[in-house]
């Protein structure tokens, strides 16, 4: 007996169907039975005990929503430890440096040492070499966006991993996005990074080799190991390059299951479509084999919907099947993946957010295919075939 081609390629439609449903289901089993955190009473125990000097920097370029509120909130995150914080600025003129000013005395009235310093260039990842300004002069340096509430964060759960009896060298919160969207950009932004596979608090589970850079921790002698911020200047995925050095020395990083919270708003459509392409473009020069998992995985139920719909005239039940299996698989991870964020949601709002989210994903991929440039606070800059930036006016014709 024989199968048709039309057929075979039906059965092979259900397949990938599986294949997404089956990923998407351990995506949540992950992030729901992961070990969590120690308690706090646990974490507070480890870090008391090895008593390590914290550095708290921050990077800022430019005017932000909530700026001040943001950079002063280290006075209300959770710790058992002392701290210091810096505000990296790049120059005198810089729009955050009014509210820098105001978070730093914030932070002094709470008993937090804060200063600003002016950094200066360096290189074309402004905040590598902002960071490689400022981080000096502590046993574990945490970095956090200038976008990022601390407010009620427990930075114990964080630093508690790299002064174990078991050091990890880098410890990350994954981020996601909870200021009220005012924009189309607002919400197509939280949709991704609130509702779909590519929510951090489910892709931390599946990928244990990723970092994102939006709130971390190092110890100074890992930084050290893997050449300093410094050396990460012209890499446009500095975070990337951090995670792949440190594997590379033997050393670990590990994701903790507390949420770095964006208070990022106002942003166009189209902002937040360059954002995004920004990433993939990251993982195109420095991790390519994993970019093909985009369109694979992580916005396939529209095309895989699609394609059922073709198959329906050759093999109704198995494109049915495709098609539901999808579907569910999709409302599932939109369900889940706010929850693992902190998000309120529901089911009008999950099915509304996992068609936004997989159509800036689709609009992203494309345009990290069709491109290497990438715009980037305001500066366009370009990733050569060996992965590092470049200035466009550096490159050779």
């Amino acid at each position: 007996m024989t199968t048709d081609v039309p057929s075979l390629l039906g059965f092979l439609l259900f397949g990938w169907s599986f294949a997404v449903a089956s990923t998407s289901l351990e995506a949540v089993r992950r992030a729901t039975f992961a070990p969590r955190a120690a308690l706090r009473r646990g974490a507070e125990a480890d870090v008391r005990k090895e008593n390590p000097t914290v550095l708290v920097v921050r990077p800022c370029a430019g005017s932000e929503p909530s700026l001040e509120r943001t950079l002063a909130s280290l006075a209300r995150a959770k710790r058992s430890f002392d701290v210091r914080c810096r505000f990296a600025i790049e120059e005198a003129s810089d729009l955050a440096l009014p509210a820098a000013r105001m978070a730093a005395e914030a932070l002094a009235r709470a008993g937090i040492e804060a200063e600003i310093v002016f950094t200066g260039g360096g290189g074309p990842n402004r905040k590598a070499a902002q960071l490689a300004a400022v981080a000096e002069g502590a046993d574990v340096l945490i970095v956090t966006d200038s976008d990022v509430d601390l407010d009620g964060v427990d930075l114990d759960a964080l630093v508690a991993p790299l002064v174990g009896p078991s050091p990890a060298w880098v410890a990350w919160a994954p981020p996601a996005e909870h200021a009220p969207p005012r924009t189309l950009g607002d919400h197509a932004s939280a949709a991704v990074l609130g509702a779909s596979l590519h929510a951090f608090p489910l892709l931390a589970r599946l990928d244990p080799r990723g970092l994102v850079g939006k709130l971390f921790a190092i110890r100074a002698s890992a930084l050290a190991a893997i050449g300093g911020f410094g050396s990460l200047v012209h890499y446009l995925g500095e975070d990337m390059e951090i995670a792949r050095r440190v594997r590379a020395k033997g050393g670990s990083v590990v994701a903790v299951p507390i949420v770095a919270r964006s208070l990022a708003e106002g942003r166009s459509w189209e902002a937040v479509i360059a954002r995004f392409s920004r990433w993939l473009t990251v993982i195109r020069v420095q991790r390519p084999l994993l970019l093909w998992s985009y369109p694979a995985l992580f916005f396939a139920t529209w095309p895989i919907v699609l394609l059922a719909a073709v198959f329906a005239f050759v093999v109704p039940q198995v494109a049915l099947g495709a098609a539901l299996l999808a579907l569910l698989a999709r409302l599932v991870i939109a369900l889940a993946a706010a929850r693992a964020a902190g998000r309120p949601v529901g089911l009008a709002s999950a099915l509304r957010d996992a068609v936004l989210a997989d159509v800036v994903l689709a609009f992203a991929f494309t345009r990290a295919l069709r491109s290497r440039t990438v715009l980037w606070r305001d500066r366009v800059l370009v990733v050569d075939r060996a992965g590092l930036l470049r200035q466009p006016s550096a490159l050779k014709p």
